[in-house]
């Protein structure tokens, strides 16, 4: 154990946070950042230890974990003035850092799941390397902690929680909010629990080295809970504590002073003396890197890495081609794996489109608990470690269990940490009603997660070849909402000779594998108004267009898309500019949706040319569970019927 070497990475992290408190009132910094003054003790005791390969998950008081694990100090400083020369090209700032296998973000308790789920892709790849995850004491007020943490005993995952448990969270201290004890929170798991409260360097160091000795030699999950003093607010200005007894700890809990005993003078006098022309440079050099360009787009990748075999047409229905293909990409790739509640055979799924792949591959299907939230975060852990990952929601009303995961981390990472990552993650979700499911079973909510940059948002059809848009999914490098509606499953597939009334075209798109399907009818005139609808609307739509063709001697278009988001827009110009009127159908409700978002956009793009515009959508209620009320919420052929003929002056 080399003293010298202690105290050098313990006072280079003291006087980066001193030099950032400094120069914050400055304006040489943006934003917020919390520092971690007084906790230098934990990441060096924990962190020394790290083998090459080993993972860090850190949060909001990253800077300490950074520095300890390695990570640039210039790079820090430039990160967090916005500098194109930053740990993440200025994208991530104080809170959200990406180098090598540190990662962190600032969505407290979302990154537990994250960090777990990169320590199972570890096991699974058989690298011996293990992940270490760090907590706050306010943490531990969060429901998918305990989601996380429950998976990681039930299966084993090789991973180190450090809890600094500072005994605040921002200005509410813990005793108001944590009831019992922080160890009886792991214990209650099965998990091994360390308590140490010290500051003193050499105590961490010697704690810690036996738990991570103890979690590689297991492959299993352990607890470091470290009694901790933060000697600065939470962020810049938000410390509500006594002055004097944050001085007082200061007099007795400071780990440089524990340490520096243990030291010459002269030698601390060198060491500091180095370090503080280190940060001087650093710091000065940050300050004359280039600024961050301003806009730099999040560009979405196509599909690539997995070959994906193209099932027949013939396929019986939707659900049979999206089982076949799931089938034939878990034999093309060991990679890929299937997260998810009920998916074991013989049940395989409440709709059963993961019927057989348990028994075809058992040791790549995971049967979850009911925690949405954490096994979506489980599976993008394993995705940020070159897994590939399937998640099946039961049903996708409970999607919304896990918006954190996909709005706060998943859809994220890529750009925030500035390229340098990939998520290649499909999340099933099958939405939808009229199957008597009632209102919290029923519901069409993809709106809520269209326009998050980063997340791409596919609906299969019957039309064409779903089973195929699925392969492409997963061969994506980019996450994916993968949206089925509950009745296209036992749907037939159709193509250009199964509907011999229409006349089916696809429009070349920049994404090759999700097209936008054009039907008109078949030797009609010029079309009057173009419909456009996604999902099973477009089978309602399709019907709709045919009455209007045949009883009513009016005649549409029909656009179908099967990328929601990010939407392309050009095939409804092209339709809407030629016959003058649009009307949009969806299955979610009336308000703020997909389909308002579609008519402003046309509107903006063909202002006055753009004869009438009208939409179709549920109500704005919850689904009811009878049969007879559910029919007045959601739209039907009737209500298409009835738009297109107001629209015409019918």
């Amino acid at each position: 154990m080399d003293h010298t070497a202690l105290y050098r990475k313990l006072y280079r992290i003291r006087r980066f946070e001193e030099t950032v408190l400094e120069n914050f009132p400055k304006g040489v910094f943006f934003g917020t950042t919390h520092t971690y003054l007084g906790q230098e003790a934990n990441a060096v005791g924990v962190l020394t230890h790290l083998q090459d390969g080993d993972i860090v998950f850190s949060n909001h008081r990253g800077h300490g974990h950074f520095l300890a694990y390695g990570g640039e100090m210039r790079a820090l400083f430039a990160e967090m003035m916005g500098k194109s020369t930053g740990v993440c090209g200025g994208r991530g700032g104080s809170q959200h850092l990406q180098w090598k296998n540190f990662y962190s973000n600032g969505v407290q308790g979302g990154i537990v799941p994250v960090a777990t789920g990169m320590a199972l892709a570890e096991k699974r790849k058989g690298t011996n390397a293990l992940a270490v995850a760090f907590l706050g004491d306010g943490t531990l007020g969060q429901g998918v902690v305990y989601e996380s943490i429950n998976m990681a005993a039930l299966w084993d995952a090789p991973i180190l929680y450090v809890v600094e448990n500072n005994h605040i969270a921002q200005t509410t201290p813990a005793e108001s909010t944590l009831a019992g004890t922080i160890a009886a929170r792991f214990a209650a798991f099965g998990i091994p629990v360390d308590e140490l409260d010290s500051s003193d360097v050499l105590e961490i160091f010697a704690v810690a080295e036996n738990c991570l000795e103890d979690v590689r030699a297991r492959s299993g999950p352990r607890a470091l809970i470290l009694s901790t003093v933060r000697f600065g607010p939470h962020s810049k200005g938000d410390d509500t504590r006594d002055p004097e007894w944050v001085a007082a700890l200061r007099e007795t809990r400071d780990p440089l002073s524990i340490h520096a005993p243990r030291l010459a003078p002269e030698m601390c006098a060198a060491i500091e003396a180095e370090v503080d022309a280190e940060v001087t440079v650093a710091f000065q050099h940050a300050l004359a890197d280039e600024s961050a360009i301003r806009g730099q787009p999040l560009v979405v990748s196509n599909p690539q890495s997995l070959p994906a075999s193209r099932p027949p047409l013939s396929a019986a229905s939707v659900l049979a081609s999206l089982n076949a293909v799931l089938h034939q990409t878990f034999a093309a790739n060991e990679r890929v794996l299937l997260l998810g509640e009920d998916v074991l055979d013989p049940y395989g799924g409440a709709f059963k489109v993961t019927q057989g792949l348990s028994d075809a591959f058992p040791e790549r299907v995971i049967n979850t608990p009911i925690s949405e939230a954490g096994f979506v975060g489980l599976a993008a852990g394993m995705a940020l470690r070159g897994l590939r990952p399937v998640v099946e929601i039961m049903f996708g009303d409970f999607v919304t269990l896990a918006a954190d995961q996909i709005i706060n981390h998943i859809a994220k990472f890529r750009w925030m940490y500035n390229e340098q990552v990939r998520v290649p993650l499909v999340i099933r979700a099958p939405m939808g009603g009229r199957r008597g499911y009632g209102p919290t079973h029923s519901q069409t909510l993809e709106k809520l997660f269209l326009g998050i940059p980063g997340l791409r948002v596919l609906a299969p059809t019957a039309l064409g070849n779903p089973g195929q848009l699925l392969a492409d999914a997963i061969a994506d490098d980019d996450p994916v909402l993968f949206v089925e509606n509950k009745l296209l499953y036992l749907a037939k597939m159709q193509n250009e000779t199964s509907l011999p009334d229409f006349t089916v075209a696809q429009h070349p798109t920049a994404d090759s594998y999700a097209p936008n399907y054009l039907l008109s009818i078949s030797g009609a005139p010029p079309a009057e108004v173009t419909l456009t609808a996604y999902g099973y609307m477009a089978e309602l739509a399709r019907e709709a267009m045919r009455q209007l063709a045949y009883e009513h001697e009016i005649f549409a278009e029909l656009i179908i898309p099967t990328q929601l988001a990010p939407f392309e827009l050009e095939p409804i110009i092209l339709s809407a500019r030629r016959t003058g009127r649009l009307l949009v159908v969806e299955e979610g409700t009336f308000t703020l949706g997909w389909g308002a978002e579609i008519l402003a956009r046309v509107s903006e793009a063909l202002g006055s040319s753009l004869r009438a515009a009208r939409r179709v959508a549920a109500r704005d209620l919850p689904i009811p569970a009878s049969g007879a009320l559910e029919l007045n919420v959601l739209p039907d052929v009737d209500d298409i019927l009835s738009a297109t003929q107001q629209m015409i002056g019918y």
